[in-house]
């Protein structure tokens, strides 16, 4: 969903015009792995990622941490962020506190929650990402083998 509101900001005589929009669910990409760093030049790296959304828990194998992650897309402007993450239950286990970003055009913005591992339950989880109260959702399974 695109939300499209402006700004007008005076400078001097000329009126310039700050386009404002939310990412969309189309095109923003989630994961789940075990971490994912900041490195020099702008670029992350990504370990142990979980493919197909799926966690399998394997007695006596630990998995040592979890992140949650969405690279969104196509958002500009200022926004305010939040995760929530939600058990098989139906409990919200994880709310994070509202942060204000700077959304970039052209530019994915990385949202990312760390999920203690140890403390995973079988069953469906719920992730919702919010930009400005619009939600992005993603589910993912956790099993066992």
């Amino acid at each position: 969903m695109e939300c499209q509101s402006h700004s007008i900001r005076k400078t001097g005589t000329a009126v310039s015009v700050m386009n404002k929009s939310l990412p969309k669910s189309d095109g923003s990409s989630f994961l789940l792995c075990e971490d994912v760093r900041e490195e020099v030049n702008n670029k992350l790296s990504v370990i142990g990622v979980f493919p197909n959304d799926d966690i399998v828990l394997q007695k006596d194998i630990l998995i040592p941490s979890l992140m949650a992650v969405l690279f969104a897309r196509g958002g500009e402007g200022p926004c305010e962020t939040r995760i929530s993450l939600t058990d098989p239950k139906g409990q919200a286990v994880i709310e994070s506190p509202k942060k204000t970003v700077a959304l970039e055009k052209n530019k994915a913005y990385l949202a990312a929650i760390r999920v203690l591992a140890p403390h995973l339950m079988v069953g469906q989880y719920t992730i919702t990402f919010f930009f400005d109260d619009e939600p992005i959702q993603r589910t993912f399974e956790v099993r066992t083998a």
